[in-house]
């Protein structure tokens, strides 16, 4: 749409609908592009946001093509490792400014997929951006092997650029498998695996697509044989790994027992189902469903109740869960 037809098409609504769209437009921004070009400041005060001189001095978008092209320049000389080792085509020099370079490209695919007509391009750069960092932690790609902290970008906020523009680029059913398989990648630095999922959960914005995810998870547990996490050829930590995230993302649809239920489901094939039943609940915070699962697991397996024999006494007594994991 035309800058005048959305003037007359917001003339037109009621203030509800109004802020609804002021709401949802902000959430479609990405956290680098609202705060350099002011979003907060536009909420709080929208009169005084239009009388600021910086209104009128807003940084020129970077050029699309010339971005693409150093993009593409980046990530084949990472690929050849020309950063980390010398070589004829990238100068010792140069070598050396690879963490700014990779985090200007960063920033201007952030700045640029605030157009309609850059959001595919920036959502694929962003992506293999993303995709060669998490390996250079792998592998000597660069000069560093925390190559987050190396650009100053951290490994959560990287990931949830990309899940955000893919998840508008994208059907669903495409973005929450292509999304799994960027947590594949796994945590690197001082990164958790549990901060990468709870990124990716926190994408998840309706019950449809929190029910699409869990089907997906299911789907990929029920598959022989399973990709390994970040390289890690022990399986069964994937395993677990999704076990974790499923269970998670069934528990935020609010409704409690439907996950249990499909926890004990899926984690009874695993040769540590009742430690992993009992640590994934014990993240919950809910002391009730906890103590029940644990009196049942007591019966069947009385070796696993005896290593969180601790956690019971305590919850028991006190009546909720302690913070330490046994």
């Amino acid at each position: 749409m035309k800058a005048e037809d959305v003037r007359r098409r917001l003339r037109e609504m009621s203030a509800e609908d109004l802020r609804v769209i002021a709401a949802q437009l902000y959430k479609m921004l990405p956290k680098k592009v609202a705060k350099e070009r002011g979003a907060e400041r536009l909420i709080e005060d929208p009169q005084m946001f239009l009388k600021s001189p910086k209104v009128a001095k807003l940084a020129t978008l970077p050029n699309t093509d010339l971005v693409d092209l150093e993009t593409r320049d980046f990530l084949e000389n990472a690929k050849a490792e020309r950063y980390f080792a010398p070589n004829r085509i990238v100068h010792r020099t140069e070598r050396r400014k690879w963490r700014f370079l990779a985090k200007r490209l960063y920033q201007d695919w952030c700045l640029l997929a605030a157009q309609p007509e850059n959001l595919a391009p920036a959502a694929k750069a962003l992506e293999d951006l993303y995709r060669v960092l998490c390996r250079g932690c792998e592998v000597n790609l660069f000069p560093s092997t925390d190559t987050f902290r190396a650009i100053g970008v951290s490994q959560p906020e990287f990931l949830e650029q990309v899940l955000l523009l893919t998840s508008r680029l994208c059907p669903p059913n495409e973005w929450i498998p292509q999304a799994l398989s960027l947590l594949y990648r796994g945590a690197h630095g001082d990164t958790t695996a549990t901060q990468l999922q709870d990124v990716f959960i926190g994408t998840l914005k309706t019950p449809d697509l929190k029910e699409l995810a869990v089907d997906v998870i299911s789907s990929q547990l029920d598959r022989r044989p399973v990709p390994a996490i970040g390289g890690n050829p022990d399986k069964s930590e994937h395993r677990r790994h999704l076990l974790r995230l499923g269970f998670q993302i069934s528990w935020a649809l609010r409704e409690k027992e439907r996950a249990v239920r499909w926890l004990r489901t899926r984690a009874q094939p695993e040769s540590d189902a009742g430690h992993l039943m009992m640590r994934l609940l014990l993240e919950t915070k809910d002391c009730e469903i906890w103590i029940r699962e644990y009196e049942t697991i007591r019966l069947a397996q009385p070796t696993v109740a005896e290593h969180w024999s601790k956690t019971f006494e305590q919850a028991r007594r006190q009546g909720e869960l302690p913070a330490w994991q046994v």
